[in-house]
């Protein structure tokens, strides 16, 4: 079928197992199917260190699973199906091929438990990334850090959310219409982390754009830096250091013109000479 549509084998089988899970074909009786889990391995025993994916099984692409095998698993597993309708109801649609070979792969081999995965789904949800291959990457990264209960990854949501919003209160703040880069973002975190609030880093990018026309994150750090050193804690406090710095660095307007009538004297004279 694959070969006359001109298409990929996965997304023939995908088309097969839509109308399979719509009741519209029936898969005939074979001996020949195994059941999927034999070829995933076991996740390893409880280790003192959290686990980490061998080099060989570093994602879900690296494995092969016919929809046979995933229809065979979910038929041995209550567990499975109800994380697979779950999973589809947050998703809004049914999953295809890829997606339910990567949910099975986080379930399966990284042993991420069936609440924790659906929370992680939820979460991607919430940022508008409906992907599995997103939910995989975390989910990756949840087990490299031992995140394992349902409270380490709702702390875990709690701590991202909380570093999203204030990502993007910056990009809204300094009219950045691009994803900041990793030197930005490492900026950005140690803001967060200094208590910096969002009336401060304003004043410091409108002193940024005043003096140099442009937004320049080292420049605003900079800024930021010496007000801390300083003791400033708030936008309030930094315009009235300005404010009087000012007067002290730049003479006023009729002493500035004096100096510019004797300047231009000089010149004259010179000129005449």
């Amino acid at each position: 079928m694959a070969a006359f549509l001109q298409i990929s084998e996965e997304d023939a089988q995908d088309a097969v197992q839509f109308w399979v899970q719509a009741n519209i074909l029936q898969p005939q009786e074979t001996t020949a199917a195994q059941p999927m889990l034999a070829a995933i391995p076991e996740p390893a025993a409880p280790q003192s260190s959290p686990p980490v994916p061998p080099k060989t099984q570093r994602g879900s692409r690296e494995i092969k699973l016919d929809p046979s095998e995933i229809a065979h698993s979910l038929e041995q597993s209550q567990e499975l199906k109800d994380l697979f309708l779950c999973a589809e109801k947050l998703f809004g649609r049914m999953l295809n091929h890829m997606e339910q070979r990567s949910l099975l792969w986080i379930h399966s081999y990284l042993g991420m438990r069936s609440e924790v995965l659906l929370t992680l789904l939820g979460y991607c949800v919430s940022m508008d990334k409906v992907s599995m291959s997103y939910a995989e990457s975390i989910a990756i990264s949840w087990m490299e850090q031992d995140i394992t209960t349902l409270a380490q990854a709702e702390a875990e949501i709690k701590r991202l959310t909380a570093e999203q919003s204030y990502l993007s209160q910056i990009r809204k703040l300094f009219e950045m219409h691009h994803s900041p880069t990793s030197q930005q973002k490492k900026y950005i975190e140690n803001w967060r982390n200094a208590g910096y609030s969002m009336e401060l880093l304003e004043y410091a990018y409108e002193l940024t754009i005043e003096s140099i026309e442009k937004l320049n994150f080292k420049y605003i750090n900079t800024i930021l830096e010496k007000w801390a050193a300083q003791g400033i804690t708030n936008a309030d406090e930094a315009k009235r250091l300005r404010k009087s710095t000012s007067a002290e660095k730049y003479p006023s307007s009729a002493q500035s013109n004096a100096e510019l009538d004797e300047y231009l004297s000089v010149v004259n004279r010179f000129r005449k000479e």
